[in-house]
This record gives C-alpha cells, structure tokens and sequence, in this order.
C-alpha cells in the first residue's frame, strides 16, 4: 500500500507541475526487492515509462504467488533481477550447501522468471542483461 500511495502522491504533486513530470517521468529509476502485486506497482509504471521493477529470490518461493501474477504483467523490458545479496537464498539452494544468497545464485531467480513468463531462458537472459545496461548506462 505505502507503493500505491507514493504513487498517488507522486502524480498529485507533478500533476500541478508540467516541466517537473516531464523530467521526472524520463529518469531511469527501480522499485528494489518488489514482492507486491501488479496491481500496487501499475501506477508507478504508468508515472514513469523508463522505470523497473527489480525481483529477488523471493521469487523462488512457493508463496510468492502475487508476485508471480506482477511477473506475468509486467512486460520482461522493465524488469531487473537483484541478488540482494547476502539476503533472500533462493529455495532450490540448501543452507548445507550455501548459508548466504551471491550473485552467482540468480539463475535460479531468472529460471523463475522464465518459467512465470513462459519465456525461454535465453530470451529472459538477454532481455535482462539489456534491462541492466540501460537502467545502469552500461
């Protein structure tokens, strides 16, 4: 709700304004670690056309169902996946094997996305490194 609500707060306040939305809405900006619905987070992404909207391996988890359906939504072009490091290990990794998450461990995250999306790995590999080259201007 407080994401709802920024948006609202966000649009009220650059709705009074035209040159502030304008330079606003073109930044490059990301919701980090985003584990709501699709339908908290759609305002944001009508405010900003250049934002996205970065998953963890909270993904990996079996109650992760909202987050899913926001996954599903949000087209794969403005999403970037997020180690989060050393938090959120990803399920498929046993604590007997690895005791904190690593960048190493986003397969499993994008493996996810993947199967959510209905996308090959590849494709969401490559349409997640071109997310990050140019949230990041690489």
């Amino acid at each position: 709700m407080a994401l709802a609500a920024t948006a609202w707060g966000v649009s009220q306040r650059l709705g009074r304004r035209r040159d502030d939305w304008t330079a606003a809405s073109r930044e490059r900006r990301t919701t980090h670690c985003f584990t709501g619905s699709y339908r908290v987070v759609k305002p944001l992404l009508e405010l900003f056309p250049t934002m996205s909207v970065g998953f963890t391996a909270v993904l990996t988890c079996s109650s992760a169902q909202e987050s899913w359906q926001a996954v599903r939504e949000i087209p794969l072009e403005r999403i970037v996946m997020e180690s989060d490091a050393p938090h959120f290990l990803p399920r498929q990794v046993p604590r007997s094997i690895c005791q904190c998450a690593h960048p190493g461990l986003a397969l499993h995250t994008v493996h996810e996305m993947a199967r959510v999306k209905v996308l090959s790995l590849s494709h969401t590999l490559a349409t997640l490194r071109e997310n990050a080259c140019r949230l990041c201007s690489l």
